[in-house]
């Protein structure tokens, strides 16, 4: 992925939206067959939930029900800051279990979250290349990233190398689709994306081969308090792709709007990533969990076909590390944690030289989640400091007729942010089946000053009824690359603000489960980046919404299918009346899964359909003759025991062998087979 600062000089970037809603993927602690909607609250919690940490959940086993399809889960972490039953957060949640991420062969968290409903991923081409993400309609740079619930995006892009996270050790993604800030702070705009990690409970090992010299070796050891894992992953991409023929007339970068069929080459990608991890009760109502995690990637950068980088490389290295300690009482839990994360990316081309960012973010945060009979408490404090370093090659200056050629020297520029923050949400069930919300944070971020972030929630339960709705304010503070990076910054950047609202009508009957979501969000300040000058400014008045559905049946011989379709029937830039691009209006997706029961083989199918985002209409001058940025997908799968403890799969993506580019000049890969050998 190029990242910003270098893009806006090569025009390698393309930044991106999204959107969608629904329910949850399953847990891998559910052993029975739960409900879409929990029962009515009680009337009193007694005895307080674990921590909202990663290695509280029971891995999923064979003996356990069947996971990876759409259902609700018992309890998330994220929603609310704690740990809680689903049926009592009114924010709308998600959860991709360990069971679907190996079901579906997810190797990294972009893999993972490409079919959750109202997540919308923007590849540009296949593993290690760059992929944007967001949720709802908002941009990689408003979507929070956490791992282990502290945050762990390059400081100075707001963003995260989704495609550089591996989903070794993770247990289970947690994804909040509703603004979050007043629990979360800045980059909650769109929503959090909570990756939590587990420790293992006894050896792991998967090999993969695939399409593409596409391999994958994975191996984990432990005993549930330490353990540690590790991935290696390596893939050539040289894959081939048709002609594009978007028009008859003269393109943007292209004269005529076509480009032949070719192969791509330079696409390479190469990463290692391990973590070791342990959760350790020390008694007297403490447990200590920690982990250290480190990751390396290079890739090459074929870059888009009106300007091919064949000899472009991209190197990542990032990593984190979390210390965290928590007292449980019978009616509370105090968590005190330390994080960190520090990273490097290279970008190099002999034709612009070598470009790197160096990043770094540390953070301490204090939280009390209290219960007072039918009232509860989340309470805390955030303090974080941030910084990055830009360098740029030197630069040589031809000189003409008595002015000297000059030499440049090499270049680098620093700067840092901190945040100091203070949240308190308050929560309470006025009459059985029904809780609500309200919460507040205030949040300084030098040098911007200090936001206020207010919100208000509710959910009730009415028969086989559910009824959920929020408000609120969320905002983002301008990052560091937007503030200082060499020439193309703005240092006169205010954050932008957004108010949001979602409310969603569940219903449970006898053959199944139907879900009616509606989500709107309405922002100014937005921070956009002027095409011919690459300086961003505050200049972008936004608004989104849509309507999201989705169905899910009882399992039937032991399959189990579900449909979901996002209408984003609103993404308008209201500065210019033009609608957001990268915004498609139409995203569905329908699933059959049989999980593994007591017979030795499992199977899913699964069909994405994604509809055109503009991205074409943008480069090529209408008419269009054909677009390429529509696209569908058929997704399949089957797996066999061989032994209690062996499991062969087989899985093919794109199995239609559909072409299509997504992003403009940068085509996406045609049919991907994989054969791999695990433990379970």
């Amino acid at each position: 992925m190029l990242d910003v600062c270098v893009a806006r000089r090569v025009g390698a970037m393309v930044s991106l939206g999204l959107t969608v809603t629904l329910f949850a993927w399953a847990p891998s602690e559910a052993r029975v067959a739960t409900p879409l909607h929990a029962p009515p609250l009680p009337a009193a919690r007694a005895v307080p939930p674990p921590s909202p940490s990663t290695t509280t959940l029971p891995e999923p086993s064979s003996s356990q029900s069947p996971a990876g399809v759409l259902r609700q889960i018992g309890r998330v972490v994220t929603s609310d800051r704690r740990n809680e039953p689903a049926g009592e957060t009114s924010r709308t949640t998600f959860v991709v279990d360990r069971a679907r991420i190996e079901a579906y062969g997810a190797r990294t968290v972009a893999d993972a979250l490409q079919d959750v409903p109202g997540v919308q991923l923007y590849r540009n081409g296949a593993f290690g290349q760059q992929v944007n993400y967001g949720i709802r309609g908002s941009t990689s740079a408003q979507t929070l990233l956490l791992v282990d619930g502290q945050p762990v995006a390059d400081p100075t892009t707001g963003g995260a190398y989704l495609e550089n996270l591996s989903t070794v050790g993770v247990n289970r993604i947690e994804i909040v689709e509703s603004g979050a800030s007043t629990l979360y702070g800045t980059s909650a705009i769109g929503g959090v994306i909570n990756v939590i990690t587990s420790v293992p409970r006894r050896a792991y090992l998967e090999a993969a081969d695939g399409s593409f010299a596409d391999r994958d070796l994975r191996v984990a050891a432990g005993n549930g308090r330490i353990g540690a894992s590790f991935e290696r992953h390596v893939a050539t991409d040289a894959y081939g792709y048709p002609g594009f023929t978007y028009g008859r007339g003269t393109c943007v970068f292209v004269q005529p709007c076509a480009f032949a069929g070719g192969s791509r080459v330079n696409g390479y990608g190469d990463q290692s990533a391990g973590r070791v991890s342990l959760d350790v009760p020390v008694g007297g109502g403490f447990v200590v969990r920690a982990h250290a995690d480190d990751a390396a990637l290079s890739i090459g950068v074929p870059g888009q076909l009106t300007f091919l980088t064949p000899q472009t490389t991209q190197r990542f290295s990032n990593a984190t590390g979390l210390f965290e300690v928590e007292r449980r009482t019978r009616a509370s839990s105090l968590t005190l944690d330390v994080s960190g994360v520090n990273g490097r990316f290279t970008f190099g081309d002999p034709s612009f030289g070598e470009y790197d960012t160096f990043f770094g973010r540390a953070q301490l945060s204090l939280k009390e989640a209290a219960t007072f009979g039918r009232d509860d408490l989340v309470a805390g404090i955030d303090l974080g400091r941030q910084s990055g370093v830009f360098t740029a090659p030197s630069s040589t200056s031809s000189g003409s007729g008595s002015t000297p050629a000059t030499i440049t020297p090499p270049s680098a520029t620093g700067a840092s942010e901190s945040q100091v923050a203070a949240y308190v949400q308050f929560g309470t069930a006025p009459f059985a089946g029904a809780r609500i919300t309200a919460g507040l944070r205030g949040e300084n971020d030098a040098p911007h000053g200090t936001v206020f972030a207010p919100s208000l929630g509710g959910v009730m339960h009415a028969g086989a009824l559910r009824f959920a709705g929020n408000v609120g304010e969320s905002f983002r503070v301008p990052t560091i690359q937007d503030l200082y990076y060499p020439v193309d910054s703005n240092p006169g950047l205010q954050p932008e603000k957004a108010a949001v609202a979602d409310a969603t009508v569940d219903y449970e009957g006898r053959s199944g489960t139907l879900s009616v979501g509606w989500f709107a969000r309405g922002g100014s300040n937005f921070i956009v980046v002027d095409p011919l000058t690459f300086i961003p400014y505050n200049a972008q008045r936004a608004q989104t919404a849509g309507i999201a559905v989705t169905a899910q049946s009882k399992p039937f011989a032991g399959v189990i299918a579900d449909l979901s379709f996002t209408d984003l029937y609103k993404a308008l830039n209201l500065s210019t009346g033009a609608r957001l691009p990268q915004n498609p209006v139409g995203q569905a997706t329908l699933g059959l899964m049989r999980p593994f029961g007591r017979d030795r083989y499992s199977y899913g199918l699964r069909w994405r359909i994604v509809g055109s985002d503009g991205n074409d209409a943008t480069y090529v001058p209408r008419p269009l003759t054909a677009t390429y940025d529509a696209y569908d997908s058929f997704d399949a799968f089957v797996r066999y025991k061989l032994a209690p403890q062996t499991v062969l799969t087989v899985r093919g993506f794109n199995l239609g062998d559909e072409h299509a580019a997504p992003i403009f000049g940068y085509p996406l890969p045609g049919r991907r087979l994989f054969v791999e050998l695990s433990t379970r």
